[in-house]
């Protein structure tokens, strides 16, 4: 289980200079107990997806720091890895995951990988390279995008597949492409137990309960839109309805949300 985060500015502007530095301190601080790595992405001058990641956690690698101060872009995101049991903290299972165009990163634990590529075509289990089920959830929303032709109907078939195939389990995770962010927030049912982790109950964040710790919030301005996993405490943010898919995106130059699918 991880922390998300995504940001899209009007104009190009780093991490910190969109969520301030309260914020960003509060963000990477959740990295002590999401301590399994980070990643991050954000689209270049180009109209590229960049992506890098790390195995170490994210409040001690200088090199998150730098790329929080320094990366600047118009869609970014922040990505803070707590490992399922049995999906080891290796740069294949770090998040980000790239591929044509999309970038993609998750929360939560959905199902066995086996079990998951019964619904994967030949093709999209050639481009699986690590052990995770989130790897695989992407691989299937890029099958039904090819499939469907089109990203907003693809994601969409593959959250209402995957609800369907794998009940009480969290798809929460954010899709990057084209100049936008897709939101999925489907977590009805997810758990959140630290039975096998005592190690992590004695430094739990704010907000990390079974009633909040899968849900996303909303932070707008005028000059940015940013969505994040809860622990930041600082800012005003509103909580994002749930069992919903949402597109952020940045029409005429103007950061704008809206839902695309919701049930």
């Amino acid at each position: 289980m991880c922390r998300l985060l995504a940001t899209v500015s009007a104009e190009p502007k780093t991490i910190e200079e969109v969520l301030g530095d309260d914020q960003l301190r509060e963000f990477s601080e959740l990295s002590e107990f999401h301590d399994d790595g980070w990643g991050a992405a954000r689209v270049n001058a180009c109209g590229d997806i960049q992506t890098c990641s790390s195995t170490s956690k994210a409040d001690v690698d200088p090199a998150f720091g730098q790329y929080t101060k320094t990366d600047a872009s118009t869609e970014h995101l922040a990505h803070l890895r707590w490992a399922s049991e049995g999906m080891g903290n290796t740069l294949e299972n770090a998040h980000p995951f790239l591929q044509d165009g999309f970038a993609f990163m998750h929360n939560g634990n959905i199902a066995a990988p086996a079990d998951m590529e019964q619904l994967l075509d030949a093709d999209s289990l050639q481009n699986i390279h690590g052990s995770t089920d989130s790897e695989r959830f992407f691989a299937y929303i890029m099958q039904c995008c090819r499939n469907s032709g089109s990203t907003e109907n693809g994601v969409i078939r593959a959250v209402k597949d995957m609800r369907e195939a794998f009940p009480g389990r969290s798809l929460n995770s954010f899709v990057m492409h084209d100049g936008k962010v897709y939101v999925i927030n489907f977590h009805a049912g997810a758990q959140f137990d630290l039975t096998g982790y005592p190690e992590r109950r004695g430094h739990t964040p704010w907000l990390h309960d079974k009633t909040h710790y899968h849900e996303l919030m909303l932070h707008r301005d005028d000059e940015a839109i940013v969505v994040s996993s809860t622990g930041i405490r600082d800012g005003e943010w509103e909580k994002l309805p749930e069992e919903s898919i949402f597109e952020i995106s940045r029409e005429q130059g103007v950061p704008s949300i809206r839902t695309i699918w919701e049930e």
